[in-house]
């Protein structure tokens, strides 16, 4: 249905535009009816349990620390993925089942993830890594990022390797694993 508003009479109560009230109640209707996700209360308990990881500062565990944190929620060891990849598709998570150097990591900071991914994305060079300047500069003027360079930045986040850092980059067509001469 395609409703045409007047929108100079919004919040005017009896001058309102009667459209608007018709337009409440069915974005109401859709929001209350369609978009509520029912959400078993053992799995929020879950997710409050990893909330207060993160205030702790972890940022990371593994997936079988999840596992006993899901049983201590009275969720079955073989459901927690399920319930992983629930707040994975919320975005509150990162659960990558599928890539290998990830499958077994649960990351519950995703700013915190893409802080590291964006230590070599963002082409800036940290201060005090003058020893690598030669991969930077290739970095730079190329964009080729070699294994050494990659393998030094990341060596920074904790509870990340950087197999499973490349692994997602080239899932997500970030990057592309090429061979070249370029860097001896």
């Amino acid at each position: 249905r395609v409703c045409i508003v007047d929108n100079t009479t919004a919040g005017m109560g009896d001058n309102e535009d009667k459209t608007y009230k018709y337009l409440r109640k069915e974005i109401y209707k859709l929001v209350s009816e369609k978009l509520v996700v029912k959400t078993p209360i053992k799995w929020v308990l879950f997710r409050k349990v990893l909330q207060v990881l993160v205030r702790e500062s972890k940022n990371i565990i593994t997936l079988s620390e999840a596992c006993a944190i899901g049983v201590d929620c009275k969720i079955n060891a073989e459901n927690v993925p399920q319930v992983l990849m629930f707040y994975h598709e919320l975005g509150v998570i990162l659960f990558y089942p599928h890539i290998q150097g990830l499958r077994d990591k649960v990351i519950l900071s995703p700013k915190w993830f893409v802080d590291c991914l964006g230590k070599v994305l963002t082409l800036q060079q940290s201060d005090d890594d003058d020893e690598n300047l030669q991969m930077w500069e290739l970095l730079h003027e190329k964009g080729i990022l070699v294994e050494p360079l990659y393998r030094a930045v990341w060596s920074r986040c904790e509870g990340i390797d950087a197999d499973g850092m490349i692994e997602l980059m080239v899932q997500f067509r970030l990057a592309a694993q090429v061979k070249t001469n370029l860097f001896h």
